[in-house]
This record gives structure tokens, sequence and C-alpha cells, in this order.
């Protein structure tokens, strides 16, 4: 999986280049999602429908299910990282695109410059990968026009490196950085206790593994 964050200002046109970027990676035969950073929070359930509705009342999560699609609204409190999300919803993905993500390290980012000679990237110079702009600029960094979208999908193909991220833990909600070196260790021994399960071959790609515990009731005095 590989994951892009297409960043810019205010109808500089980044929606729009995030739009024409999907075929043109389907067109390759790559599979896209694309993740909305919305800063400012957002609201998918509207007022008064029956999922405003649950959650209003209380409940930590709703889904939705139709025959073609699936959505799920849950309450966070601790937020979540983009290669986490990619990793739980979108593993089978071969591109991730996140529409804005100023400001995340760690991010790797195409920043979509706004219409005049006098603009700057704004983007940690350690993250950027390209610049689109319709002005000439002098950033050390490949230069797009808008129109080349082939050209930006060939780009992302070939020089994005992919996110390393096989192995994730989450704790009661909470996204639990690991080193590689734990990473490593968790993966043989859970890809080790797969292989060991009647049914299961050698070399499984992706394996899903959940613990629920159960809480003790606290002991009267």
């Amino acid at each position: 999986m590989k994951i892009i964050a297409v960043i810019g200002k205010s109808s500089s046109g980044k929606t729009s280049l995030i739009r024409r970027l999907i075929p043109a990676l389907k067109k390759r035969g790559y599979s896209v999602a694309v993740i909305k950073h919305c800063a400012h929070g957002f609201d998918l359930d509207v007022k008064g429908k029956d999922s405003w509705q649950i959650l209003k009342a209380g409940a930590e999560g709703v889904g939705m299910i139709s025959p073609d699609r699936l959505a799920v609204l849950r309450k966070t409190k601790h937020g979540a990282e983009f290669p986490d999300l990619g990793a739980r919803y979108f593993r089978d993905v071969d591109f991730v695109i996140v529409e804005g993500g100023y400001g995340v390290k760690g991010l790797k980012t195409i920043e979509v410059l706004p219409k005049g000679s006098s603009a700057k990237a704004q983007s940690d110079r350690k993250d950027l990968v390209a610049v689109v702009s319709r002005s000439k600029v002098d950033i050390g960094r490949p230069i797009f026009r808008p129109g080349q979208v082939g050209e930006i999908a060939g780009f992302l193909v070939s020089k994005l490196p992919a996110a390393q991220m096989p192995v994730s833990l989450e704790v009661d909600g909470r996204p639990v950085p690991l080193n590689p070196f734990v990473q490593k260790m968790v993966e043989n021994i859970v890809v080790a206790l797969a292989e060991s399960l009647h049914g299961i071959g050698e070399g499984p790609s992706q394996i899903v593994l959940s613990v629920i515990r159960k809480k003790s009731k606290a002991k009267k005095r």
C-alpha cells in the first residue's frame, strides 16, 4: 500500500486533482481509496435521522449496511494516524489518497499551489515529494502542471515508497506505535501460529487477530 496526501489552500485545485488521479491510477490497474482529513471535525449523520439520534442517545458508534455499501461512524478520543486507518480499512487497496493532512509528520505529500507567481510551498520539505503548480517554482522537487495527471500518476507508481506498516496494535481504541524489532517479532509469532492451524497454507498475506477481554467485575466489600 502507498499513502499520499494531496494538500493545498482552499480553491487551489487539490480536490479536482484527486478526482482525476483516481481513474488515472485505476487505468494502470491499481485500486484507490480516499481519506478526507477534516481538521475541524465533520458530521456525516444528518440531524434528526436515525443514525444521528442513535449517537445522540449515547451510542459509541453506529454502522450502516446496504447491498453495496458499508459505513461505520465511531466516536474516538485519540484520533487516528493515516497509516493505521489504511491498515485497518484499506489494507487490500494499492493507493490511499488523503485529501488534506497538512502538518501531519511523516505523511508524504503533493502540494497543489494556487495560481500566482508568488506562490510558495507550505508543507514540510522532508515529506514533500512533488508540487503541482501553474507557475515556475524553484523548490528542488518534481514540478507538474495541473493537467499532467498521467505523469503524476506515473510518478506515484514509480517513485512513492510503500507505507511501512506490516503490524499495527491498538489497545482500548488507542493506536500503539511498535518499533521494527517488535513488529517483526509479533509478525513471526502470529504467522507461525496461523500456519500451524488446520487448513491454513504457508505464507498467508494478511492475518487479522482481535482480542477482546471480558472486564472483571469489581468485588463488593
